[in-house]
């Protein structure tokens, strides 16, 4: 099938290579939703791909006006105005003159110019210049069937509601429905866009957010693998934490690809536990990520330096990368889809998120956050990356709990850190309570961490020490 590329960042992965040529297209929303943006931006996309557009207005503002708005965004060029791309005012003789002679004006600027593509903006201020919906229907079906004959790729615009999307007549006849929508959070105010129908073609349903930068529209798809992306070849190599104690524990460490938690309370030495587990792959020339949440690149750079492990030549030549979010700052939708983007680019082999929890604070829907967490696993499996993810306990003398979240599910291999009191003294013990695929250590052993590094000492032997 042939197809119209969008040239927005993922839309045309989400259209599974484009918009098919042809088609005709309705972008719905309400006012300030961002449709003229998002046709602009595909408009002057195609231009510099040799294509022609025809946009038409429906309503009084110049196109003055919405040239010098256009121009705060970097896909604007001044060259393709006139040539590639041609504004034009059908609405002023929609009003003056009828539907009829709109049809016929629209035939005199499609003979004159033979565009590839023809924008109409607003549809919706067109059906409210008609007497009756048999009349508008009429005039729709006609204007698809011209759209058809001449072989050009629409775009209609309107300001609709999601209840109109269902039984208006314009819908009935469109190829491809985009309906795009904001939501009010907390923190942020989000805009997400979802494809109701693309005739023809396989598309990725559900809510996509996308942002409106000085770049156009960006578009990150939404996390959700297909029950095919949920097969994935297992690799039986291990990767090992570079600590005697733990990978005999581990029977050798972690298996390659899988999804490991490390739970423990503030300062049992999780990002600590995690960082080595990194430096152990850089060591064996395997790339690591360590994405922060709570820890600036240079504290961790200290804390390392502080345990004796050698970290700033594997920072400066991309071997390791620290990056720290503010979770604040976080947007969940945005971040899952960078972690892939990023993993992929650089052909990261071991990854680490600390803390989870930390990202759970970004999250008001705690559902949400388990969905997207539980699809950033199957991804992470399926590109082989051996990854941990540290979660806080608040419970400091707690019994052997992983979180109040339940997120034992998404992982394939649970580590726990966590306190005894004894003889007056606080003492640390880890223990591996799953190991999915493998063999493991049933025991608690104490550790320690020192300036020396991390030691794994002896064997629980006290039962009492866990109360």
């Amino acid at each position: 099938m042939e197809r119209i590329k969008t040239g927005i960042k993922n839309l045309d992965y989400i259209l599974g290579g484009g918009v098919p040529a042809y088609s005709l297209n309705i972008v719905s929303g309400s006012p300030g939703s961002g449709k003229t943006i998002f046709v602009q931006h595909i408009i002057f996309n195609n231009a510099r791909d040799g294509l022609r557009s025809l946009y038409l207005t429906t309503i009084s503002e110049s196109q003055l006006k919405m040239i010098r708005h256009l121009q705060e965004f970097s896909f604007f060029s001044h060259e393709l105005l006139g040539d590639k791309i041609i504004y034009g005012d059908m609405g002023a003789v929609l009003r003056k003159e009828g539907a009829s002679r709109g049809l016929d004006y629209l035939v005199e600027l499609i003979k004159k110019y033979l565009p590839n593509i023809v924008v109409i903006d607003s549809l919706k201020v067109i059906r409210d210049l008609f007497p009756d919906e048999k009349a508008f229907r009429a005039f729709v079906f006609e204007l698809a069937a011209l759209f058809s004959v001449w072989e050009i790729t629409a775009f209609l615009v309107g300001e609709y509601e999601e209840e109109e999307l269902t039984r208006l007549s314009e819908f009935a006849i469109a190829d491809g429905i985009f309906h795009l929508y904001g939501q009010e959070e907390k923190r942020f105010q989000k805009r997400y866009m979802r494809i109701l129908k693309m005739r023809g073609t396989s598309f990725q349903q559900g809510e996509h957010l996308f942002q409106i930068s000085p770049l156009g529209i960006e578009v990150y798809p939404r996390l959700r693998p297909g029950g095919e992306e949920l097969q994935y070849e297992v690799k039986r190599g291990r990767k090992k934490f570079g600590v005697q104690g733990l990978d005999e524990m581990l029977c050798g460490g972690l298996l390659e690809g899988t999804i490991t938690l490390i739970s423990g309370a503030t300062g049992a030495g999780k990002t600590i536990f995690a960082l080595k587990f990194l430096l152990e792959g850089v060591q064996r020339g395997e790339r690591g990520v360590f994405l922060s949440f709570e820890e600036s690149a240079l504290q961790l750079q200290h804390t390392a330096r502080y345990l004796g492990w050698s970290i700033d030549g594997y920072l400066a030549d991309g071997q390791l990368e620290i990056k720290f979010i503010s979770p604040i700052e976080l947007d969940v939708d945005k971040h899952a889809f960078e972690i892939l983007d990023m993993i992929r680019e650089k052909k990261v082999e071991r990854f680490v998120i600390d803390s989870i929890s930390s990202f759970e604070s970004s999250v008001s829907d705690v559902q949400k956050y388990r969905d997207y967490l539980w699809a950033i696993g199957q991804q992470l499996r399926r590109e082989h990356v051996t990854t941990i993810f540290t979660v806080l306990n608040e419970d400091l003398f707690s019994p052997l709990v992983v979180s109040k979240a339940q997120l034992s599910l998404i992982a394939d291999n649970i580590i726990i850190l966590r306190y005894v009191e004894h003889n007056s003294s606080v003492k640390k013990v880890i223990g591996i309570l799953k190991a999915r695929g493998s063999d493991h250590d049933k025991s608690l052993r104490e550790y320690e961490i020192t300036a020396e590094g991390i030691s794994i000492l002896g064997r629980l032997d006290k039962m009492d020490m866990l109360k």
